[in-house]
C-alpha cells in the first residue's frame, strides 16, 4: 500500500507551535522596548496602526484581535501581483526604499520565523512517534509526507534517521546548492523518505539572482536574515538570499521554480498513492490550489480510487465545527471519506491500527 500523509497546522500545534492566528501575539509579546526601535519593528508598528488601527506599542497585546498571518500576507501578495499598493505604503514611502510592499512582506515572514523559532527547539515528540511507528511496521518506505507547514519538526525527525547502519535519507524533491558542500547536506540516495513542503520552509533560502536554493540543516535558516545576514548569503553567487514562504490563501504565487517542482512531485505522488491521510488539516475553502490538485488526481487516476482519512479532532473542539468540517471534506471528495473523531496525537500513537482498517 502506498500512503501519503498530509500534515496541516494541527500537526505543528501538537508540538506547541503557535497557530496562524497566534503568530502576531507570540511575536509582539516577545519584544523588549529596545526591540521596538529596530527598523523592522518601526515599520511593522506603522503598518498595523495604519491598516488595522492596532497600536502594538500601547495596546494590550493579549486583548488585541489580530488578523491572521494568512490574511495579512495575502493582502500584501495580492497588492504585489496587481502591482498596486496601500496608502502610506507606496513606492515613495518606507524610507524611500525601492519596493515597500515587498519589504513589508519580508518583514512579516521574518516575524513569523521568529514566532516559530522557539518551538523548533522541542523534541518533535509526536512527529518522532509517527516516524518510529511507521518504521517499526515497515511502512515508512511506502509513505510520502506532504506538509503545508513552514516549521521543520518533520524535517528534523526524518533527517535524524540517517545513520551509518541505517542510512535513510530525507528527500525534499528539489536540488540544493549545498548538496555535499562541506558535508553540510548530502544528496539523497536510496533508501529515502520523501517530504514535499508545498508552502515553503523555514530552512530554505532562495537566491533570486542565480535562482538557486540553499538548505540550512536542522535550523530555521530564515532567522539568519535577522541575526546575522552575512550567513544568509548564497553559496553560488554570494548575494543575499530570501525566504520561500507561500501563504495558504487564494492568491498563491506559484511561479518559483522550486515551488512548482514540489507541487508537481506531490501530484505525481498522489496519482501513485492508495491512501491519503489528512492530519491536523481543516480543508479550508481558501486552499483552492490544494483542492484543485487533488480533484485533478481524483478524476484522472488509472488506479483504483484514492482513499481518504481525516484526523483533525482536538480537546475542546465543538461538535458543530466537526460536522461542518466533515461536510466540507465529503462535499468535495465524496461520501467515502473516513472522517474520524481522532486527533493527530491519537493517530501517531498507533497509525498502523487505523491504516489496517482501509481495504485497498
Amino acid at each position: 500500500m502506498k500512503i501519503a500523509i498530509f500534515l496541516g497546522a494541527g500537526a505543528s500545534a501538537a508540538e506547541h507551535c503557535p497557530i496562524q492566528s497566534q503568530l502576531f501575539v507570540e511575536y509582539f509579546k516577545s519584544l523588549t522596548q529596545k526591540d521596538y526601535k529596530s527598523e523592522m519593528n518601526i515599520e511593522l508598528h506603522k503598518f498595523f496602526k495604519d491598516m488595522f488601527n492596532i497600536d502594538i506599542i500601547n495596546d494590550d497585546i493579549d486583548k488585541i484581535s489580530f488578523p491572521t498571518f494568512e490574511e495579512v500576507l495575502g493582502l500584501i501578495d495580492l497588492a504585489e501581483q496587481r502591482r498596486e499598493s496601500f496608502k502610506n505604503f507606496g513606492l515613495e514611502n518606507l524610507h524611500k526604499k525601492s519596493d515597500s510592499i515587498r519589504i513589508l512582506r519580508q518583514y512579516l515572514i521574518l516575524l513569523m520565523a521568529k514566532s516559530l523559532h522557539n518551538c523548533e527547539k522541542t523534541n518533535n515528540y509526536y512527529h518522532k512517534l509517527l516516524i518510529d511507528n511507521l518504521l517499526k511496521e515497515d511502512l515508512l518506505k511506502d509513505t510520502t509526507f506532504i506538509s503545508a507547514n513552514y516549521d521543520i519538526h518533520i524535517d528534523n525527525t526524518i533527517a535524524g534517521l540517517y545513520k551509518k547502519d541505517n542510512p535513510i535519507m530525507l528527500d525534499y524533491g528539489v536540488d540544493f546548492t549545498n548538496f555535499d558542500f562541506r558535508h553540510s547536506w548530502k544528496k539523497p540516495q536510496s533508501p529515502i523518505v520523501k517530504l514535499y513542503k508545498i508552502h515553503g520552509s523555514l530552512n530554505w533560502l532562495y537566491c533570486p539572482v542565480c535562482n538557486s536554493l540553499t538548505i540550512t540543516p536542522y535550523e530555521g535558516g530564515i532567522m539568519r536574515l535577522l541575526d546575522n545576514i552575512d550567513e544568509a548569503k548564497c553559496l553560488a553567487c554570494d548575494e543575499i538570499t530570501i525566504p520561500i514562504i507561500i501563504p495558504p490563501t487564494y492568491f498563491k504565487n506559484m511561479t518559483n521554480v522550486f515551488v512548482s517542482t514540489v507541487w508537481r512531485e506531490v501530484e505525481k505522488t498522489l496519482r501513485e498513492s492508495d491512501l491519503l491521510i489528512f492530519c491536523g488539516y481543516s480543508f479550508s475553502d481558501a486552499d483552492i490550489h490544494i483542492k484543485y490538485m487533488i480533484k485533478r488526481v481524483q478524476t484522472s487516476r488509472k488506479k483504483a480510487p484514492l482513499k481518504f482519512m481525516v484526523f483533525n479532532s482536538y480537546e475542546g473542539k465543538r461538535e458543530d465545527s466537526k460536522r461542518k468540517e466533515e461536510e466540507r471534506y465529503k462535499r468535495f471528495l465524496g461520501e467515502e471519506v473516513i472522517f474520524t473523531d481522532n486527533s493527530f496525537e491519537e493517530f501517531v500513537s498507533d497509525p498502523v491500527r487505523f491504516i489496517k482498517t482501509i481495504k485497498i
